[in-house]
This record gives C-alpha cells, sequence and structure tokens, in this order.
C-alpha cells in the first residue's frame, strides 16, 4: 500500500551576529559642584545578538605644564571607574536582540580652573559583539 500524510517542514534562517553604533548625542550636563560636573550621553545602538558597549578613553597624556582633567564613566557594575587613554569601560552588556536602543552612559569629570573645558568627551564608543557557543 500506498499511504497519504501531512509533512512537516521547518526553515530555519542564519545571520552573521552583528551590531552597530547610530548616534551619539550631545552631552547632557546634569550636576556641578566646583571643578567636578556629571553628565549623561544617550547612545543609538542596534544589534542582533548579545554585546556589550564599551567606552575607551582618547585623551593624549598630558604634560606637566598643563594640569590634567579627569573623568570617570559609570559601568555596568554601577561604579564609576577612571576613563585614562586606551582603557575601555563596559558599560552596558546585553544578551538579546535590540534595535533603535538608547542607553545613557553617565559620565563625571573634574577639570582644574586654568583649563577651558569643551563639550567634547575625549572618548570613542565601540560596541562588541559577544560570541555565542
Amino acid at each position: 500500500g500506498l499511504a497519504s500524510g501531512g509533512a512537516q517542514i521547518a526553515l530555519i534562517a542564519r545571520v552573521a551576529p552583528g551590531a552597530s553604533i547610530n548616534g551619539i548625542s550631545e552631552i547632557r550636563e546634569t550636576a556641578r559642584q566646583g571643578t567636578v560636573s556629571e553628565g549623561t550621553v544617550k547612545v543609538r545602538l542596534s544589534a542582533n545578538t548579545g554585546y556589550r558597549l564599551v567606552v575607551v578613553g582618547t585623551a593624549s597624556v598630558s604634560s606637566k605644564a598643563q594640569p590634567a582633567s579627569r573623568l570617570w564613566v559609570r559601568a555596568e557594575n554601577g561604579r564609576f571607574e577612571e576613563v585614562s587613554s586606551g582603557a575601555a569601560v563596559t558599560v552596558v552588556r546585553g544578551q538579546h536582540a535590540v534595535a533603535g536602543w538608547e542607553p545613557e552612559v553617565s559620565f563625571r569629570s573634574e577639570t582644574p580652573e586654568s583649563v577651558v573645558g569643551s563639550d567634547v568627551l575625549p572618548v570613542r564608543y565601540e560596541i562588541r559583539v559577544d560570541p555565542t557557543i
């Protein structure tokens, strides 16, 4: 005999893991006391897998003639960590895909009064894809 029956077909689509930073807002100052100020930046990102948003310091090493500014960023553990040139601090970690999400990144800076400030932070933002096993 010949018999007929239903068949099930499964379609599986695979996409390479990826993530991108789609925009960064200007810093918004939230507090100031003397030479110490705090502010936040929104980073618009998208990812189709687990990821880490990392802040990397880009400030050049200062000379003894000019006092250095100090900069801290709130890490994923909630504590402020100092950001120096080349140092990387993970500020957000996500386990799942996101689209158009805008987490806030908090900064604290201390600038000597003799140094004229700038609205540009000496950092770059990187999004790193976490490997899946």
